[in-house]
């Protein structure tokens, strides 16, 4: 990790010193191609012709629904409030960031995350960001990449990818222009580059291995559980699935069947008997995983009882791959027990809080004896002295 660590603080350094070419540098060395060069790295977008109908209509629908939940997180967003008290009035308004950078990782298996493109960017114009960048490795850009980012009106676009691309957004360079945010998943050292630049640029998490939780008994299909762990376990070789059974024998028949038919993927799967509802919701809330997938007759109770999870599917055969590609909420969700603490991407996330306080002058002199006493007992000199020269 201190070599990941000190590897990343230099490729940033470099970035801020040297701009564009340090960035054509690392994008011929890390995505291996030399004739990259400054022209480049912006990426006009235009319209493509996509001939597979398929992909057309599944897009549309993802986009429906994903655009219809965070239109409905918007709507019920309180944007301003105030209330009067002791003759002050206080409150809130909530404003959109102006500027924000998406990132778009690579992918192991192929190069088009679509999915992250529509769970980043539809909440952000939800918000009403005023500036929208994505960024994203040159190999990512396909037809159907191209395609997706059209439909989303989406114009500024640069072929970089990792480390640089993050700290091009954080710090400017003579082509990619600084933003305030950047959201999205992004691998070891994409994390590693956020979490070293928070302060200079705001963040929207630090993501680790995509991870689930399944609860299960017998009243699913072995390979429907099967499949739900592997799922998650696919998207990198430290992603992690916990299958809890409710039922001893069908937990011995899942961890046969996976050892045998994917036996590439054991070491990711980890499978636990517990029969007690309690114990099992104690275990979940410890984990507290970014997908809890409930296959399960005992689903309501789960549902009223777990308290950190980044999103929960349950119901008639739910499964956390919907969530990762149509269902509407972002996929972009808290991990490594952070849903302790902290949520998934949504059009909040995309927006500051300013606190607002007007005071009448009867409240300023009512309040100026108290807050004068609380000064003097904290040794603040001037606070004290500002107070009292009010009238």
């Amino acid at each position: 990790m201190e070599n990941i660590t000190e590897k990343v603080k230099r490729i940033i350094q470099d970035i801020k010193k040297f701009g564009d070419d340090a960035l054509v540098k690392y994008t011929q060395i890390f995505d291996e191609i030399r004739e990259f060069s400054k022209k480049d790295i912006k990426l006009k977008i235009k319209k493509v012709e996509i001939k597979d109908k398929n992909f057309i209509n599944a897009l549309k629908v993802a986009i429906y629904n994903v655009e219809k939940f965070h239109k409905e997180e918007y709507k019920n967003l309180k944007k301003f409030w105030i209330k009067k008290y002791n003759n002050i009035f206080s409150g809130q308004k909530f404003i959109p960031v102006e500027a924000v950078g998406i990132y778009i990782p690579g992918g192991k298996y192929g190069y088009n995350y679509i999915s992250t493109l529509l769970m980043t960017i539809i909440p952000a114009k939800i918000a009403k960001v005023k500036r929208i960048v994505v960024v994203t490795p040159p190999k990512n850009v396909t037809r159907y990449f191209i395609y997706t980012l059209y439909k989303l009106s989406i114009k500024e676009v640069y072929r970089i990818g990792g480390v640089q691309a993050i700290a091009a957004l954080a710090f400017g360079t003579q082509t990619v222009p600084k933003v305030d945010m950047i959201v999205g998943p992004g691998n070891i050292l994409v994390t590693e580059a956020k979490r070293q630049l928070v302060g200079k640029v705001g963040i929207d998490l630090l993501a680790g291995p995509s991870e689930v939780v399944v609860v299960a008994d017998n009243s699913y299909d072995i390979e429907e559980i099967v499949f739900e762990l592997l799922a998650q376990a696919e998207h990198d070789k430290n992603a992690k699935g916990y299958l809890i059974s409710l039922d001893e024998n069908f937990a011995r028949k899942i961890r046969e069947y996976i050892d045998c038919f994917a036996k590439d993927f054991s070491r990711q799967i980890e499978v636990i008997f517990e029969s007690d509802l309690k114990n099992v919701v104690e275990i979940i809330n410890k984990i507290a995983p970014e997908h809890l997938t409930l296959l399960t007759k005992k689903q309501e109770y789960f549902v009223k009882n777990i308290k950190n999870a980044g999103a929960i599917f349950y119901g008639k055969n739910p499964s956390a791959v919907f969530g990762d590609y149509i269902a509407g909420p972002s996929h972009v969700l808290p991990t490594n027990a952070t849903a302790k603490f902290s949520s998934g991407l949504c059009v909040a996330s995309f927006m500051k809080k300013i606190s607002i306080v007007k005071f009448t002058k009867k409240s300023s002199k009512y309040l100026k004896e108290y807050t004068s006493k609380l000064a003097e007992v904290e040794g603040m000199f001037y606070h004290k002295n500002r107070v009292s020269k009010i009238n």
